[in-house]
């Protein structure tokens, strides 16, 4: 397993961020936002900018973080599809992230459409097509997530797996591994962040993810991708110390 940033979460300038991923070790980027900009959003002149700088320092890029789908259902996503597409291609991301609309009262009634639009998607993707699991989506759980590949009925279509938004999703209800070993041989793509009971970000290792689980049940499986750090908590205002602590734990917790 190999280790990744997505880079808005260290600072919004690339630059900057891949000074952080350098001294730290990490030459995997995750890409989502460059500057308040959506990377699904920029032109081809700036794609190939940005593949320019990453080429020149020696970095690969593991993952577009898109929002395909993070939207009401029956909203219009083919341009951002389209975009993160062409981002991947641009930027050599084997990975492209989508989601399972804005949650409803009764997350089951939107799979059909989800599976719809994810099949649909997964079949006019040249890379693969990962499907995050979200709290504030109708897919946020390991079940539900598993619901979704089902109604998508695509061998195409993967996984991305985040433990610390499943635990977010009800903190009290989080147990085990909650769930992964029942979608890990889908998992193309992993997210790392950690919840407190509280349910608030938290450092990875301080909350209720137990990442040595995690991490062996990953093994075991035999997943040798990326783990992408997205820490969402921040240090003293700071998200490139809060990263700086969750990559040091974890390091420390393998």
């Amino acid at each position: 397993m190999r280790l990744s940033v997505i880079t808005d979460e260290i600072d919004p300038g690339l630059a900057a961020a891949l000074d952080v991923c350098e001294e730290l070790g990490i030459d995997a980027v995750e890409l989502r936002t460059l500057d308040g900009v959506q990377v699904v959003d920029r032109s081809d002149a700036e794609l190939a900018a940005i593949r320019a700088e990453l080429d020149r320092r020696g970095f690969t890029v593991c993952a577009i973080a898109s929002p395909f789908l993070k939207c009401d259902r029956g909203e219009d996503q083919d341009d951002v599809l389209a975009g993160a597409l062409r981002a991947a291609a641009a930027l050599g991301a084997p990975v492209v992230r989508a989601f399972g609309y804005w949650r409803e009262p009764d997350p089951s009634a939107a799979l059909p459409d989800l599976g719809r639009a994810l099949r649909d998607a997964a079949a006019h993707a040249d890379v693969t097509l990962a499907l995050e699991n979200e709290h504030e989506c109708n897919v946020a759980t390991a079940a539900e997530a598993r619901a979704a590949l089902d109604a998508a009925d695509s061998p195409q279509l993967r996984l991305i797996w985040d433990p610390g938004n499943a635990a977010m999703l009800d903190p009290a209800a989080w147990n085990g591994l909650g769930g992964l070993d029942t979608i890990v041989d889908r998992v193309a793509h992993v997210h790392v962040k950690d919840v407190s009971p509280a349910g608030e970000w938290t450092r990875v290792g301080d909350g209720i993810v137990d990442f040595r689980a995690q991490l062996d049940c990953l093994a075991q499986a035999g997943y040798d991708g990326y783990l992408s750090f997205e820490t969402h908590y921040v240090r003293d205002g700071s998200g490139e110390l809060a990263t700086r602590d969750c990559i040091a734990a974890l390091r420390s917790l393998a």
